[in-house]
């Protein structure tokens, strides 16, 4: 067995890292994935510290830690560099002013508080520039939000876009409720939409790992396979909307066999 660790949608959430060690210790040789979306929540403000974080780890690991960009890391990017103000306007400026604050200054208003982090933390944010968009390992291919299934080359040919936004396109075959067959030799580990908000039919008899899906937790992994096929795992835990506790989800994964094998379901 192959076994790699995955976790997305953190969300500024810091008390991930403690769970994320224990499992790191159950197996010390496997690799850990952020699939992306490091920043922004109604609840966490911490993007810029997990961030920091993600990036030690990957500097301290290089051969063991990988970093995936999602839509959040995306737009924070984007308007860090001024091509929009879409993040700032969203939630992100609890973001900056308590990264500011972490750097030990005392802003006097935004626009002060984004000169300070866009000096303090100028490599942080270009590391969040540069992050790549997908990876795989073994037979686990990882990706923010999705593919475009429909492609001759899913993995190639989705847009940059796509693959850190998509949602109903990549869940469903044509329209829902028909859940999408996925025609890779390898299974797809997904983050970005809350499992919770994730519901859909077979065409076709489904696979009978299926039926562990959301048994301990209205969040928990989910679980997509037909019969025959490879999985398409789901894992955000919803951390976005959640309360301040909540820490989301962590899955362990064998990825000579492209299964799940253990995992961490909070919530």
């Amino acid at each position: 067995m192959q076994p790699v660790i995955a976790l997305s949608d953190i969300h500024g959430q810091m008390l991930v890292f403690p769970a994320l060690a224990k499992l790191r210790d159950k197996y010390p040789e496997a690799p850990v994935v952020f699939l992306g979306d490091y920043q922004d929540s109604a609840h966490h403000h911490s993007g810029f510290r997990v961030a920091q974080t993600i990036k030690d780890m990957q500097e301290a690991e290089p051969d063991k830690i990988f970093v995936i960009q999602g839509n959040h890391d995306a737009s924070a990017y984007e308007s860090l560099i001024g091509e929009n103000n879409y993040w700032l306007e969203m939630d992100g400026e609890d973001v900056i002013m308590e990264a500011a604050l972490a750097a030990g200054r005392l802003p006097v208003d935004m626009n002060d508080a984004l000169a300070i982090v866009k000096r303090v933390d100028a490599d942080l944010i270009n590391w969040l520039g540069a992050l790549p968009l997908d990876l795989q390992i073994g037979k686990l291919i990882f990706v923010h939000a999705g593919l475009d299934l429909t492609l001759p080359d899913p993995v190639a040919d989705t847009l940059p876009h796509d693959k850190y936004w998509l949602r109903e396109d990549y869940w469903y075959e044509k329209l829902y409720p028909n859940y999408a067959h996925n025609p890779l030799a390898s299974a797809i580990v997904t983050g970005h939409t809350p499992t919770s908000l994730i519901t859909g039919i077979y065409d076709r008899p489904a696979e009978v790992t299926t039926l562990r899906n959301r048994t301990s937790s209205s969040h928990g992994i989910l679980t997509v396979q037909y019969a025959g096929e490879y999985a398409r795992f789901f894992i955000d835990g919803g951390n976005h909307s959640r309360p301040a506790a909540a820490i989301g989800n962590i899955a362990v994964f064998d990825a000579d066999r492209g299964v799940l094998v253990d995992e961490i379901e909070d919530g």
